[in-house]
């Protein structure tokens, strides 16, 4: 399972970034984790056109241990 991440930073203040992770996954596939995160990368334009997205990740899980 994949988990999709995005890294944003400011355009007036590079230092000043922040990591959004998505609540809706995780998807089963990296390929569906991506098509996520090119959608977040859209929203966050919209609602935020001040952030620059500086790096993306679809970070693996392979579940909870038992």
């Amino acid at each position: 399972m994949y988990t999709a991440m995005l890294l944003l930073c400011s355009m007036y203040q590079p230092d000043e970034c922040m990591k959004a992770i998505d609540n809706k996954g995780p998807y089963l596939t990296e390929k569906a984790c991506e098509q996520r995160i090119a959608t977040m990368v859209e929203d966050t334009r919209l609602l935020f056109p001040y952030l620059v997205q500086k790096g993306y990740r679809c970070e693996y899980n392979d579940g909870e241990k038992t």
